[in-house]
């Protein structure tokens, strides 16, 4: 179904209102409120549809008092693969508070590459504005200004209301930058780390949130038992990962401090590094 460019360009902002969300229930769930009762407090999120829809129906659920768990299964689909797994995880270790801490942080930092994305949209997008005002001057070159008025204004509302298909093919493309890709890698890893999960999950679920095919095909090529075994270094090698990514692994793998190293990695990649 084709997307208005205002709705497209607040479906950018996902991230940033999942972040709210997670901190709202954390400060909430932190201060002994129920489920419902933080899920409520947390208000409205109409600018982003994705995010409003997550909340009425974890609302909804919590009021019937069904789990987290049930619900995630329930709806697998208004759920990232890694949001999905932290909450399942922390509901059944009895860890929501920490859970919903650190998918706070995790969707925050997302966030941020999310707007360096859109700054890279601007220069498009305002070519394609003008692109709308010059392509059909040579209608009033040949002194048909209503025409060229007419044309303009229907060039723009088509625009505004389908292009945000269009915006948001073009944004996908900007995130599979490798910058982007090894960002979203680092950051995942150390989510999974902090909160648990068996290197084998970490991994998996890392790499989907990386959202790159190469490291998907490459991961599903080892077995399980490599994955939940071997160091992190050798997983990744031979993949689109950097020297300088690999060399950090390692100096990870020995230490077994893996937060910290992925943390100070993905902010490098967040910003100019590996450009």
């Amino acid at each position: 179904m084709p997307l208005s460019l205002t709705r497209a360009w607040n479906e950018f902002d996902v991230a940033r209102y999942k972040a709210e969300l997670y901190r709202m229930w954390y400060a909430g769930y932190s201060a002994g409120l129920s489920h419902p009762a933080a899920l409520e407090a947390a208000g409205d999120f109409r600018r982003s549809r994705t995010v409003q829809s997550l909340r009425e129906f974890l609302l909804q659920g919590t009021r019937r008092r069904e789990s987290l768990q049930s619900l995630v299964r329930a709806r697998p689909t208004l759920f990232a693969p890694f949001e999905a797994a932290l909450i399942e995880l922390g509901d059944e270790a009895g860890q929501l508070e920490e859970t919903f801490k650190l998918l706070g942080d995790y969707f925050t930092a997302e966030h941020r590459t999310v707007m360096a994305i859109k700054r890279m949209l601007a220069y498009p997008m305002m070519n394609a504005v003008a692109a709308s005002f010059i392509a059909p001057f040579p209608i009033l070159f040949f002194g048909n200004a209503t025409l060229y008025v007419l044309t303009v204004i229907t060039e723009l509302v088509l625009a505004f209301a389908f292009g945000g298909t269009v915006l948001l093919g073009v944004a996908r493309r900007y995130g599979r930058r490798r910058k982007f890709v090894l960002g979203r890698l680092c950051r995942a890893l150390a989510l999974g780390v902090e909160a648990g999960l068996p290197l084998d999950r970490v991994v998996t679920l890392a790499v989907k949130a990386a959202a790159n095919p190469d490291l998907s095909a490459h991961v599903q090529r080892l077995s399980a038992r490599q994955r939940g075994s071997q160091p992190l270094s050798d997983t990744f090698s031979r993949t689109i990962v950097p020297m300088e990514m690999l060399a950090a692994l390692k100096v990870a793998d020995a230490s077994g401090n893996y937060s910290d190293t992925m943390k100070k990695l993905a902010a490098l990649y967040d910003g100019n590094f590996g450009r």
